[in-house]
């Protein structure tokens, strides 16, 4: 399997991971913003969903910052979970890598700069950026009493840190 087609798959396991999770979820608690948080689950979700879309949908040119900020997939769990979906069957059908460029405003005072990128570079930061808002929205969760798989929102690298851990304990 080549690099960029591993990479994808990575990216649709933590999204089939994503799905499972929402599956458990009602409405009330997709779109709740618990107390001393700031936002829901739903827009964690939808947050994660159009940065897949900014690299998936476009040729060459990534622009993190122009997303939809669409409030159905916000508040309604099914229209997410839609939109998971096609990312998904997006990604499984990436064969090759190939260059693109990224938009990055760090400073709204001045223009976008443009920086030189790959797909499979930009696939790696959707995988990162999935976890860890993955791990905000098991935050979200347990704060309002639901318990959630241990592995969810976290890291590869940690997930076999804490395992070569509990080894040499054992």
């Amino acid at each position: 399997m080549d690099s960029i087609q591993q990479i994808s798959e990575d990216n649709v396991q933590v999204l089939n991971q994503l799905l499972t999770f929402l599956t458990s979820l009602d409405s009330i608690q997709y779109q709740n913003v618990p107390t001393n948080h700031g936002s829901s689950m739903g827009a964690h979700v939808r947050h994660i969903i159009e940065h897949y879309q900014s690299v998936l949908t476009t040729n060459s040119l990534i622009d993190y910052d122009d997303r939809k900020r669409d409030q159905t997939v916000q508040s309604s769990r099914s229209a997410a979970t839609g939109q998971i979906k096609s990312v998904i069957q997006i990604l499984c059908g990436i064969q090759a890598d190939k260059n693109v460029v990224v938009l990055c405003t760090t400073n709204p005072a001045i223009s976008p700069s443009e920086v030189n990128s790959s797909l499979a570079r930009e696939l790696l930061f959707l995988y990162s950026h999935t976890t860890h808002h993955m791990a905000i929205i098991k935050l979200l969760s347990t704060s309002i009493g639901l318990s959630i798989d241990d592995s969810f929102g976290k890291a590869a690298s940690t997930r076999v840190f804490e395992s070569n851990v509990q080894s040499k304990l054992a």
